[in-house]
């Protein structure tokens, strides 16, 4: 089948719904099988989708010993000059990993809605006071995975972006354009990552893989496959643009979605890259759809799925 009848349900309902896809990839045991480009394959924003790089230079600190997922957070920022309340301190890695800080909301996301200045975000998160128990309660939370990548970076003393280059981009050969950066200076660890489709496509499949890329195992296997299981519930998330793919649950800084046993790296605008491990495929888009971002995703399961 070549490319074009692959991809003909998939083009008649990107027409019929008007849906800006940029970008379309599917490998399949571990090669190119079809792709699709609306667009040149450019470096994108991959806002969200950004969160599954940050959660991985995770993975590698644990793998190196700089620290643990049950290590507590506030320490690694008392290192920093930080002097978060007491009530933090029950705050784990993992609980970070799996948007369970214990906030009712992201503190990010509320500023921005009230246009206040953003300077340290940082203080920003400590700022907001805890509304439940960590670990207990998803809610999506773009400053906690900001706290990772400054975590990694105190850890390892790396900003992120390097300390993922020599790490997976090199091995991998991904070429990011560049990650957007905080007020501070820092990357944005939670949105910002510019890369292309292709190299997006690459961390689908080193997760398929188990974090083995060409044979050499660049992310732990064991910490690939928590990862990518259900850390925590996600079944009451009430966000107006929620869909089944939203309720299966949430492992670390990557969502599980309806169909069984697959998992997704989620970005604003229609970023995806959905592993099907029962496939052994990797679905990827880039988009700048503004409105229908989940009827990207749901592409997957009505026209392609029945093809692989």
């Amino acid at each position: 089948m070549n490319d074009q009848n692959f991809f003909d349900r998939l083009e008649e309902e990107v027409r019929r719904q008007s849906l800006k896809v940029r970008n379309v990839l599917v490998h399949q045991h571990g090669r190119l099988l079809a792709r699709r480009d609306f667009a040149e394959d450019t470096p994108h924003n991959l806002w969200s989708g950004s969160k599954t790089f940050t959660g991985m230079a995770v993975g590698l600190a644990t793998s190196e010993g700089r620290l643990s997922l049950t290590d507590s957070m506030t320490g690694f920022f008392r290192e920093m000059g930080y002097a978060p309340d007491a009530s933090f301190d029950k705050i784990q890695v993992r609980d970070l990993l799996r948007m369970s800080s214990g906030h009712g909301f992201c503190p990010l996301n509320r500023a921005m809605e009230r246009g206040e200045p953003l300077s340290d975000l940082c203080a920003l998160f400590f700022d907001t006071p805890l509304e439940g128990a960590p670990g207990e309660r998803f809610v999506y939370n773009n400053t906690a995975t900001y706290m990772l990548s400054r975590m990694v970076e105190q850890v390892s003393g790396e900003d992120l972006l390097t300390y993922l280059t020599s790490r997976l981009f090199a091995p991998m050969e991904i070429t990011p354009q560049q990650w957007d950066r905080c007020p501070m200076g820092h990357p944005q660890g939670f949105a910002g990552l510019w890369i292309t489709a292709s190299d997006y496509a690459k961390m689908g499949q080193l997760l398929l893989s188990g974090g083995c890329w060409k044979g050499r195992q660049l992310v732990p296997e064991q910490y690939v496959r928590e990862a990518a299981s259900v850390q925590i519930s996600t079944a009451d998330f009430d966000a107006p643009f929620a869909t089944a793919d939203h309720l299966q649950g949430y492992g670390y800084q990557l969502w599980r979605c309806s169909y069984p046993g697959s998992y997704r790296l989620d970005g604003m605008f229609g970023q995806y890259c959905v592993v099907l491990p029962d496939r052994d495929a990797v679905v990827t888009f880039i988009s700048d759809e503004p409105e229908k971002i989940t009827a990207i995703l749901e592409l997957t399961w009505n026209t392609l799925l029945d093809r692989l």
